[in-house]
């Protein structure tokens, strides 16, 4: 009995000791909280360049395996450039070429009253050394059948002339870019001989020629149906082309001139369009 209220009182005296520590604990607490002071100066922003680095680790059963990957975060630029490609290069014509021509032919000098404009016919050869030479060769030959006048158109049959001209061809220089570089521009001059061959061509003789065909009317106008006749002669002209390639098309007039010993000189202006085609360009 004696042993008992021993332990009961030795209890309670533990508990009471343990009240009092926690009521003592409780009565002061403690704060790790800063408390900020007014007087510190303002913020300051800082901006730091950081790479960032991503790493993965992989782990499988047994010994431990580390997979590392390092990612740089960079600014990626776009640029975007325009590419023109050069210019197709532009090809020229020459060499030798063949071409032919059509238009009207006009009357002039003797030939002028008793005939009308025509048509007219051509076709030549030639030979250009370069794009840029100077000169050149040609050889053409055509064929014209003038209008009859209604004045004498009773009095004879349809004319015909065929003309042959060996030509030396100035090309001018200065005009050739007129357009751009393409297509190709020439102002060209042309002289030489000719060869011309007619028959049943009206003409006006010289004053007091002797003309036994004549009508009382036309005293002095070679009329009626002759024969072939042959005359040397010259011609003198000019003309314009434009150039594609290979391919030249041109407009051309030029006099085409012969005479005769009772006549005044004969003369022929064909105007004409024309195409030629070259066998090389560059």
């Amino acid at each position: 009995m004696h042993t008992r209220t021993l332990n009961v009182v030795l209890g309670a005296a533990a508990l009471l000791s343990l009240g009092s520590s926690l009521a003592f604990a409780q009565a002061k607490p403690t704060s790790t909280r800063r408390i900020p002071i007014s007087k510190e100066g303002p913020a300051v922003t800082r901006v730091d360049t950081v790479t960032v680095y991503k790493t993965d680790t992989l782990r499988i059963q047994g010994p431990t395996i580390t997979h590392t990957d390092t990612v740089r975060l960079t600014n990626t630029v776009t640029r975007v450039d325009t590419v023109i490609p050069p210019p197709p290069p532009v090809r020229f014509p020459y060499g030798f070429y063949f071409g032919v021509g059509a238009g009207v032919n006009l009357p002039e000098g003797a030939i002028y009253v008793p005939n009308a404009p025509g048509s007219f016919f051509q076709a030549q050869l030639g030979w250009q050394g370069s794009p840029e030479a100077l000169f050149g060769v040609r050889l053409d030959g055509s064929y014209s059948r003038p209008g009859e006048d209604s004045q004498f158109s009773s009095f004879q049959a349809d004319p015909d002339i065929i003309n042959a001209n060996l030509d030396l061809k100035l090309n001018l220089p200065w005009f050739h870019h007129l357009f751009g570089r393409r297509p190709y521009f020439t102002v060209y001059g042309l002289g030489g001989g000719s060869w011309v061959r007619y028959k049943n061509l009206p003409m006006v003789l010289d004053p007091g020629a002797p003309n036994p065909g004549s009508v009382a009317a036309f005293p002095n106008v070679r009329l009626g149906d002759y024969d072939w006749e042959n005359k040397w002669g010259w011609n003198a002209g000019g003309g314009l082309s434009v150039a594609f390639g290979r391919t030249e098309v041109f407009a051309e007039s030029r006099v085409i001139q012969w005479s005769r010993d009772n006549t005044p000189s004969l003369r022929q202006i064909p105007i004409i369009l024309g195409v030629n085609w070259y066998g090389s360009s560059r």
